[in-house]
């Protein structure tokens, strides 16, 4: 595996943590899901509160008022010199490892705590909390027309199988795979195998997306980090690239509803500043709302051509064991969506497969794992990358 000759001032994930809810519970308050989250994440790193110079909030929608870096500080009385906020989730859930990471580079902090935190289905209720997703749909061209979320992703399918011949077939193998992932994580919120046939007999949703195919909505969560200037511990995860792009907000207004051509620019980006190919990467994490997004991901990419992805994961190249695992911890087709931090989930399970602490579904000899967050359809997308200290 390559080293990163490019960067300079390595940054690394010292320490983390993820508070686990479970589906159907209702999720403790806000502020304490955020500060079990700052505590989890020192006490994983070993390292004292009162060295934190730095904190990164990732934003909770139901909360606008309580996601405030100078709020955390005062409940948890620390001082520090850097803090910001990223608005909104999807991408900006992995924006805020590397707003911490760009800190720390410029010489405005030396560890910085990154939390993310979200009840919004306890606080809203599932139907409320829909209804709030329901916003981002285009006020004008969207809005009126009545779509509900699925209806943008069995958009993207319907289209991509037209154009490239996708099948529902591949998709429901894709989350027959990511469930088998999800059944080696003890605190996944689902139960019970899935099989082809299943997927596909399940409840249509919005055709041609069943439920199966479809992300769990789980009641909160939340998940802490530890960004620091140098290693705190033996265990910790070098931050290796950083890659982002954005072409669209409304899915009406993007030039094609099958190909994201962006998806490759920050692909790319991400991969240079981590002096590393496609080819190195041992394992991929990325944000699974639907079963159709996985698989223009693999190919956007650059992983698959354009078409192959639903061959590529009927033939296992996504399995545990595969040619490129992927979202080993069930991602939110099989682990759980908590809320806006949703992608932060992948963030931790790569640091724990690069430390090697993944049990049933680690992945032999991991050394460098990529990390996907989108905000919105696929509209705006940012890439991670890590690897062993």
């Amino acid at each position: 595996m390559k080293t990163n000759e490019t960067d300079a001032t390595p940054t690394y994930i010292s320490g983390v943590s993820q508070q686990i809810v479970g589906r159907g519970r209702p999720a403790p308050s806000y502020m304490k899901l955020l500060v079990d989250a700052a505590l989890g994440a020192l006490a994983d790193a070993q390292v004292d509160l009162k060295e934190v110079d730095g904190v990164v909030l990732s934003s909770s929608i139901p909360q606008p008022f309580e996601c405030n870096p100078a709020e955390l500080a005062e409940y948890l009385g620390i001082t520090p010199t850097y803090t910001t906020m990223a608005p909104y989730g999807g991408r900006p859930a992995i924006d805020v490892i590397h707003i911490a990471e760009a800190a720390i580079e410029l010489g405005l902090a030396s560890n910085v705590l990154v939390l993310s935190a979200d009840n919004f289905a306890t606080t809203l209720g599932i139907d409320g909390a829909i209804d709030l997703y329901m916003k981002s749909f285009d006020k004008t061209f969207e809005r009126p027309f009545g779509p509900i979320i699925p209806t943008a992703f069995a958009l993207m399918a319907t289209r991509h199988m037209h154009d490239y011949g996708t099948t529902l077939e591949q998709m429901a193998a894709l989350a027959v795979t990511i469930r088998e992932h999800g059944l080696r994580n003890p605190h996944t919120e689902v139960k019970g195998e899935l099989t082809v046939e299943s997927v596909l007999s399940d409840t249509v949703t919005s055709s041609p997306l069943t439920r199966s195919m479809l992300a769990l909505i789980s009641t909160g969560g939340g998940q802490g980090f530890l960004v620091t200037k140098r290693p705190r511990n033996d265990r910790a995860v070098q931050i290796r690239g950083y890659g982002e792009a954005a072409a669209f907000m409304s899915l009406s207004q993007a030039p094609n509803v099958a190909k994201f051509d962006h998806i490759g620019v920050a692909t790319r980006q991400a991969l240079a500043r981590a002096d590393v190919t496609l080819a190195d990467i041992d394992f991929l994490e990325v944000y699974d709302p639907a079963a159709i997004v996985p698989l223009i991901l693999l190919e956007d990419m650059g992983f698959c051509d354009k078409g192959d992805a639903g061959a590529f994961v009927e033939d296992g190249g996504i399995k545990l064991g595969g040619p490129l695992p992927m979202n080993t911890h069930g991602g939110t087709l099989a682990f759980r969506h908590p809320g806006m931090g949703a992608a932060l989930d992948s963030v931790v399970e790569a640091v724990t497969q690069l430390r090697g602490e993944a049990g049933e579904r680690q992945v032999a000899d991991a050394e460098l794992g990529m990390v996907h967050g989108q905000g919105s359809w696929l509209a705006n997308n940012g890439f991670l990358i890590l690897g062993r200290a």
